[in-house]
């Protein structure tokens, strides 16, 4: 049809309908063009032109777009809210341990609540790298995070550095399988040599005994 109209061999003011892909027959979408009937009731009323969100690509792209764009507002707002209860969350835990490590009087007490303090430190840190770029809407009626400045900045070196050593010991085990693995090749490699060396001493012990037994044969051949 569309070659039809290249060649201005249908009727006026025909359309051809949109291409329908066979591989995605079976997984048809609401939005799909096999759904659209453009140009089907042209017989109708050949005067009537169909409606531009059915006929018009440019409005149908503008469409998709606004409609994603909306999906995205709405994305905005929720992350906004989850931000917000993240960070009144996070104030109130470091509230909470601040409180007993400056009264805790024992040690193994004070050592755990140190211990989860600096859990919350390392877990600020990675909260606020991720949501700098995020807005929170009015700061202002928000707590403060809470850890100091310092106090993030160690949490920060403290992870740097045992990313490098996790990936050190990555290193290291990787190294080792890969030499376990050649030296199991080896091990494979020469019971696979002696495998083979016991067959050669088999086929030639059993060549000696057929010599061994033509030449019995060939004596009592002669001495008859």
């Amino acid at each position: 049809m569309a070659k039809m109209i290249k060649d201005k061999k249908a009727p006026r003011g025909a359309r051809c309908p949109a291409k329908i892909d066979v591989k995605g027959l079976f997984a048809l979408d609401v939005d799909d063009s096999i759904w659209q009937d453009v140009g089907l009731d042209d017989d109708e009323d050949p005067e009537v032109e169909p409606p531009p969100w059915l006929s018009n690509e440019g409005v149908r792209n503008g469409i998709k777009a606004m409609l994603e764009r909306d999906r995205c507002v709405e994305e905005e707002a929720r992350l906004r809210h989850e931000c917000r209860s993240m960070r009144e969350w996070f104030a109130e835990e470091w509230r909470i341990v601040s409180v007993p490590c400056n009264l805790a009087d024992a040690e193994a007490v004070d050592y755990e609540l140190q211990l989860r303090r600096a859990a919350l430190c390392r877990l600020c840190a990675v909260w606020q790298k991720h949501t700098q770029s995020l807005d929170f809407g009015d700061v202002s009626t928000l707590p403060e995070w809470g850890p100091s400045p310092e106090e993030i900045m160690a949490a920060r070196v403290a992870q740097g550095t045992a990313s490098v050593n996790e990936a050190e010991e990555d290193w290291d085990l990787d190294q080792r399988a890969s030499l376990d693995d050649e030296d199991g090749l080896d091990v494979v490699e020469a019971d696979e040599t002696d495998l083979l060396l016991v067959d050669t001493l088999d086929t030639v012990d059993l060549a000696d005994a057929f010599r061994s037994m033509s030449t019995e044969d060939s004596d009592i051949y002669f001495d008859t």
